[in-house]
């Protein structure tokens, strides 16, 4: 009867350790399933998805920046050369004036010989203008009385030509401080008085020229002259052609970079369009790879805890096995040894292992947990970019900040439990021996 019992006993225990190892097997079939997809998945999502969108991104800013600069350039110098274009407007206007000078000087000069012969007081077209009394005395001495009214009317009109420069032509060049500009004003100061010099010893030479005044005169072809050699000098049109050349060079930078705004847009769009088609077991992925970046390091957590349960009951059926084995097989390890159990049921992170090996599988078990940490970093970074989350929140930073605390979490509480499971694995019946990796 003690025979039949101890037949009885040693085939329930035979089932029992035959179930163990079959579950055993199953378990550690389901984690290296999970185990390498954990890892290929995030090795593909940081060289395939991450890297890819972080290099977009910082594509994208650094040329939205540099379009921003150029417009801004494009801009000022459209400015610049919309003052020039008033600067030649009222140069314009005022070589006009200069060269139609005889026209109303010499009506000027009709309606001072009237005034003269006792006509009619003749009136400056700028005299309205004059508060000051008329100095030039009575016509006793008409040449010297005519010499000094046209002298007087040469001098409005030059008052007047200085106010259109000063007025039209100054203050757009003022306001936006082109440097080539900057001298104008005193070397047209300079340019006035010596015209106005040169009509006033052309008219104390010839104290008569009234009488003949036309456009051959010398003091018509002085103020011509003067004119003329001033525009010449400072070349007020060669530069507002310069400033435009400029404007459409830098225009022509902001269409390259417009451009290349394109292209990297139709990049994201085709890892986009890549991410939502890519294909797994359980059908296409069909998400925006915005939104696959900021979910990746809650989904690496959550599959960390999946596989860390995995192993962890692989851990703890080997465990029941070893116990089973040594205490009614063989209790002296004289035919099964620890090293022939660590052959037969290879552990990921086996607690019989030294531990340098075992902190180097555990250190493959965790690059989803870095490729998550990086995760994190790069959506951090990536905030600061405008445009890298479409529709982001405060809503949604207080949402996902809850998230990704409960992942971080999770990664805690995982890696705490294999640690608990390693160090629990040795009992008194179990040797720690350096045992062969078979992988």
């Amino acid at each position: 009867m003690g025979d039949m019992d101890n037949i009885v006993d040693k085939k329930i225990i035979d089932d029992h350790l035959k179930r163990l190892f079959d579950q055993y097997k199953a378990s550690t079939k389901v984690f290296s399933a999970t185990h390498i997809g954990h890892i290929s998945v995030s090795v593909v999502f940081l060289i395939s998805i991450l890297l890819p969108f972080l290099y977009l991104q910082i594509e994208t800013r650094d040329n939205d920046l540099e379009i921003l600069q150029l417009s801004k350039r494009v801009e000022q110098q459209e400015g610049r050369i919309a003052a020039a274009q008033q600067t030649m407007s009222g140069l314009r206007k005022f070589f006009e004036g200069v060269e139609n000078a005889p026209k109303p000087l010499a009506s000027y000069i009709l309606s001072l010989e009237t005034e003269a012969d006792g006509g009619p007081r003749a009136v400056s077209p700028d005299e309205d203008r004059q508060t000051l009394p008329d100095s030039c005395g009575p016509p006793d001495d008409k040449d010297t009385w005519m010499a000094c009214r046209i002298e007087r009317f040469m001098n409005d009109r030059f008052i007047q030509n200085r106010q259109i420069l000063s007025e039209e032509v100054a203050a757009p060049l003022e306001k936006l401080g082109i440097k080539e500009f900057d001298e104008w004003q005193a070397d047209f100061e300079i340019a006035i008085r010596v015209i106005l010099e040169r009509a006033r010893k052309e008219m104390a030479a010839d104290p008569t020229f009234w009488m003949d005044f036309n456009q051959a005169s010398p003091i018509y072809r002085s103020i011509i002259e003067g004119a003329q050699q001033f525009l010449i000098s400072h070349d007020f049109e060669g530069i507002r052609n310069r400033m435009a050349q400029e404007a459409e060079s830098l225009q022509m930078d902001v269409d390259r970079l417009n451009q290349k705004k394109a292209d990297i847009q139709k990049r994201k769009n085709e890892l986009n369009n890549s991410l939502k088609g890519f294909k797994t077991r359980f059908g296409k992925i069909g998400m925006e790879l915005s939104q696959a970046i900021l979910i990746a390091p809650i989904v690496f957590s959550l599959l960390f805890v999946l596989i860390i349960s995995n192993l962890m009951g692989s851990i703890r059926l080997r465990k029941s096995f070893h116990t089973m084995l040594v205490q009614f097989k063989d209790p002296l390890k004289t035919a099964i040894t620890d090293s022939e159990v660590a052959l037969t049921m290879p552990l990921w992170i086996d607690p019989m292992d030294p531990p340098l090996k075992r902190k180097l599988r555990g250190l493959i078990l965790m690059i989803p947990v870095i490729v998550a940490v990086l995760t994190l970093i790069v959506i951090l970074y990536c905030l600061k970019i405008p445009g890298a989350f479409p529709g982001w929140s405060v809503v949604d930073g207080w949402k996902y900040l809850i998230y990704y605390l409960l992942s971080a979490g999770f990664f805690i509480y995982g890696s705490r439990k294999i640690k608990g499971a390693v160090k629990d694995y040795s009992t008194p019946s179990v040797r720690v021996e350096n045992i062969p990796d078979i992988h």
